[in-house]
């Protein structure tokens, strides 16, 4: 069924002519033209008809001529409801030269019938003469103007008066009329091409245009569309033609899309949006309309255009990237900025909010034990089962690393205790990994209640505040914030302000506590401390506002400030040229460590005081040695290569730096002073400084002893072989005035002991005190292999190759505690299967007796003990006299196994070889340690 322009059926076929005459200038080009001529025709005919009888009054012969003339008037009608309902060009065409030849012969007919009547002639002859031109332009000439003039001239029509025009006028006048016709009819033809030519890019380029098209009229009914429209709708054109637009749009959008198209007017003739279309199949589409009020001309309806263009990949583009700017990559959990934003709407609505701040624990021996892969899929687990025990109205967001938080709404104290002890619940239930094992791991939580008036950011502030404090007690729990908790936030806040602003007024000052020899009791050099006397609080302890300055970016400021002004005061310090200058220890924190500008800084302020880089030392604390140290060693390398000395500061406090302390280049180490302590009254902390004391001695590194305050302690250190002390008891913290006086005289004696032989040393205070040069570069690449292990039977089989390379002997043993018995753990040659199944009671046996005293020992003949006996049996050392040296092996405070050669020779170990022992020993006690350490650690993590 072909469908009308306008998409309007017609109303009957009774009224279809009429209906088709009254559409005709929406209907074909050539039936426009010849209905028009048609018209002409009837209108000059009746004119011609209507002055006929005028005329006729006088001449009764002229009746005839007007009736004729109204007779062809009518007939021009009927021709012209004819053509209108032409259904082709081609059918137009013919009845217009069949018209023609008509109008030629009715002309003819007339002249030769009526010409001899004055005044019978009429303007049809004008007509007929104009005809062929504008019909067919010149070629016209030879259809009506050759024959009117042919006629014109044999049957002349005389006018009222009588007088007819002779053959030249009829020819002038023929070419005066026809002429100009021609000329005209070729300048129509030539606009009607070009609009022809218009229409035709026109309806091209909307039928194949790529977006979607249509003409609506002013009811907003579909008069045209193309077939993308069509296609992006999912409907056919026939469907849409005759039909609202709107129906088209889904519900959500459709009232807004039809008040749009409807208001536009002349002021605001177009408009813009986005809707989504709904497709007969159910499916969405996204569209952006573009709509254009076209108000028509010279009888042309008003129409809108409108154009569709399909907007749904880029929706999908936007929404997946809006997603993603508001959601965790890893997790899909919201991230921090919508966390704020949902959390800050809900607080201004009043709502009553409770915040559950959850770091996990012990994240980070996952990711370096088990791999990142194993990480990410612990937090997405985890992500997954904090939303299986969440509400559906709460939220959950992931705001970075292995912290989350969980939004209650409608909560109070204790619904948020409830949710957060099901929150731990769920996390100490195991966790499978990608290899089928498991892993167990907790958590920590901080709840927050929000009050008026609070902001987001100061709610999720008070929940990570009382998360560390759960961490701090332990982990593994939840708790609650508190106004003492805030009381200690926003004096830790005051005293952060506080002390940023004393620094810039230079209101920090430093003081120096001096390290004296225990060689030649000279003041070595000193320890630059910085103490901050406050306006109002007074005196500041510097455990305070140094764990201040280290959770902000001040501790860069207060390093480089202490710095500055250590390097400033050492160039004033007196030099005696019979002793080396003293050097300054200042202490630099993780921050100014990883930063690679820092070796760069401290070379600039060396320049800018000009003191020799050699009188520089900076001490690292033992717990920044832990972790990702590879930045640390690179950092430490490029100050070695500046020229300044490195020390190793509060050492003994942890355990982990011990497996890397032969990879950093550091000149000393200084023993916490808790251990120093326990010197004269806890054997304990004696056997761990003694380790120290001999491990960094293997090392070739000076010792350096913190907090003495007794003689007991400073007499226990000598006879340790301790390389120098401060303390309280030889010197408090001074000034820079009252320090230059201690420079320039000897400390008394009553306050540092006199050498070891009686003499004040010759020598480089700084050389090790014992004599390691048989035996220092095996031990201490030996030592490398043993603390870079983290695997049990790892280490205890490189300890035996690094003791059998640098000291002789012919049998030996590495024993361990475990449940109150001594077993062999390792041995040299390998252990029978009776000797490795064998226990030694603790306390019992000569191996039990020695880890219990913590005393080496050296026996001859010891085979009474089961361990040397099954060697025996088993014929793996010679007969004979043994000599057996037994050196414990003590760990922060406790045995925990011993280190045992044997020998057939008696006395078969020089001195040398002993104190090489007494050395290594404590080597390997703390890579067993270490060992041990992580292998729990990784069980307790893995669920086993």
């Amino acid at each position: 069924m072909q469908a009308n322009r306008s998409g309007v059926p017609p109303p009957s076929r009774v009224r279809g002519r009429l209906w088709h005459l009254g559409r005709l200038a929406d209907g074909l080009p050539e039936a426009r033209y010849e209905a028009v001529l048609a018209c002409l025709r009837s209108a000059i005919c009746v004119a011609g008809g209507a002055s006929l009888l005028v005329v006729g009054n006088s001449h009764q012969r002229l009746l005839l001529p007007a009736i004729l003339n109204f007779v062809i008037a009518g007939l021009s009608l009927l021709i012209a409801g004819y053509v209108a309902v032409a259904a082709s060009p081609e059918r137009a065409r013919t009845l217009g030269a069949w018209s023609t030849a008509v109008d030629v012969l009715a002309y003819g007919a007339y002249s030769a019938l009526l010409g001899d009547r004055p005044g019978a002639g009429s303007l049809l002859g004008i007509f007929v003469l104009l005809e062929g031109p504008i019909r067919y332009g010149l070629r016209g000439l030879a259809a009506t103007a050759v024959p009117v003039a042919i006629i014109a001239s044999v049957w002349p029509q005389a006018d009222a008066g009588g007088k007819a025009p002779g053959p030249g006028t009829v020819v002038l006048l023929c070419l005066l009329f026809t002429l100009p016709a021609v000329v005209i009819r070729a300048l129509v033809m030539r606009g009607s091409a070009r609009l022809r030519n218009a229409e035709l890019q026109f309806s091209t380029a909307f039928e194949h245009a790529s977006i979607g098209m249509a003409l609506v009229d002013l009811d907003l009914t579909v008069v045209q569309v193309n077939r993308s429209l069509s296609l992006l709708v999912g409907e056919m054109p026939a469907a849409l033609l005759g039909s609202g637009l709107a129906h088209t749009v889904d519900a959500l959008d459709r009232d807004r899309a039809a008040a749009a198209l409807a208001g536009l007017t002349d002021a605001e003739p177009s408009v813009r949006l986005e809707v989504r279309l709904r497709r007969p199949d159910g499916g969405v589409r996204w569209g952006h309309i573009s709509a254009t009020l076209l108000r028509g001309q010279g009888g042309l309806p008003s129409r809108v255009v409108v154009q569709v263009e399909n907007i749904t990949e880029r929706k999908r583009s936007e929404a997946m990237l809006s997603h993603a700017a508001a959601h965790d990559a890893l997790t899909d959990l919201p991230n921090r900025s919508l966390l704020l934003a949902r959390l800050d709407a809900a607080l201004s609505r009043g709502e009553q909010l409770g915040i559950l701040f959850l770091d996990l624990d012990r994240f980070k021996v996952v990711n370096d034990g088990l791999g990142h892969a194993a990480g990410d899929l612990l937090l997405v687990q985890v992500a997954i089962r904090l939303r299986e025990v969440m509400r559906p109205e709460d939220l959950v967001a992931r705001i970075g690393g292995d912290e989350f938080v969980v939004l209650c709404r409608n909560a109070d104290e204790v619904s948020c205790a409830h949710v957060a002890q099901r929150v731990l619940d769920v996390l100490n239930q195991p966790i499978l990994t990608a290899n089928g094992g498991e892993l167990v791991i907790g958590g920590s939580i901080g709840i927050a209640l929000a009050g008026p008036g609070d902001s987001g950011e100061l709610v999720l502030r008070d929940a990570d505040t009382a998360m560390y404090a759960a961490k701090q007690s332990g982990g593994g729990r939840y708790h609650l914030f508190s106004t003492e908790l805030r009381e200690r936030a926003v004096r830790t806040h005051e005293l952060e302000v506080d002390l940023r602003t004393a620094l810039r007024a230079g209101d920090v000052s430093v003081v120096y506590q001096p390290v004296i020899s225990l060689s030649h009791g000279r003041v070595l050099g000193c320890e630059a401390l910085a103490r901050w006397t406050h306006p109002v609080r007074g005196l500041v302890s510097p455990a305070e506002f140094v764990a201040v300055a280290e959770q902000s970016d001040l501790i860069l400021d207060l390093g480089d400030y202490v710095l500055r002004q250590a390097l400033s005061d050492v160039g004033q310090w007196p030099v005696d040229d019979a002793s080396p200058a003293p050097t300054v220890a200042v202490n630099v924190s993780l921050r100014q460590l990883v930063s690679h500008r820092f070796p760069r800084r401290v070379a600039e302020l060396l320049q800018a005081s000009g003191v020799d880089a050699s009188r520089l030392c900076l001490e690292v604390t033992e717990t920044v040695l832990v972790g990702d140290v590879e930045p640390v060693i690179a950092v430490l390398k490029d100050l070695r290569d500046v020229g300044c000395r490195l020390s190793i500061d509060d050492f003994g406090t942890g355990h982990a730096s011990l497996t890397y302390l032969a990879r950093f280049p550091v000149d000393q180490v200084k023993v916490d002073q808790s251990f120093v302590a326990g010197l004269g009254v806890d054997a304990g902390s004696a056997a761990i400084v003694g380790g120290v004391v001999g491990m960094a001695h293997t090392f070739d590194l000076r010792v350096i002893a913190e907090g003495v305050e007794t003689e007991t302690q400073l007499a226990v250190l000598r006879e340790m072989g301790c390389d120098a002390v401060q303390g309280f008891l030889l010197g408090k913290p001074m000034s820079q005035q009252e320090l230059a006086l201690l420079f320039r005289r000897r400390v008394s004696d009553g306050g540092v002991p006199m050498p070891r032989d009686g003499r004040v040393e010759a020598t480089d205070p700084t050389a090790p005190s014992i004599d390691e040069v048989r035996h220092t570069t095996l031990l201490v690449e030996g030592a490398k292999a043993v603390t870079g292990r983290l695997d049990l039977e790892s280490v205890l089989e490189h300890a035996f190759l690094t003791l059998a390379a640098s000291v002789e002997f012919e049998g030996g043993a590495i024993m361990l505690v475990e449940d109150q018995q001594v077993r062999i753990a390792a041995g040299m040659p390998q252990p029978t299967p009776e000797a490795l199944a064998a226990r030694i009671p603790l306390g019992q046996g000569v191996s039990g007796t020695i880890c219990v005293t913590g005393e080496p020992r050296y026996l001859p003949d010891i085979t009474i003990a089961s361990t040397v006996t099954a060697n025996r049996r088993a014929k793996s050392s010679s007969h004979g006299v043994r000599s057996w040296f037994g050196v414990p092996l003590i760990a922060e405070g406790r045995p925990i196994g011993l280190l045992q050669v044997d020998s057939t020779r008696v006395n078969a170990f020089s001195e040398s070889d002993r104190l090489a022992i007494l050395s290594f020993a404590p080597v390997v006690a703390l890579a067993v340690v270490t060992a041990q350490r992580a292998a729990e650690q990784l069980r307790q993590i893995q669920g086993s």
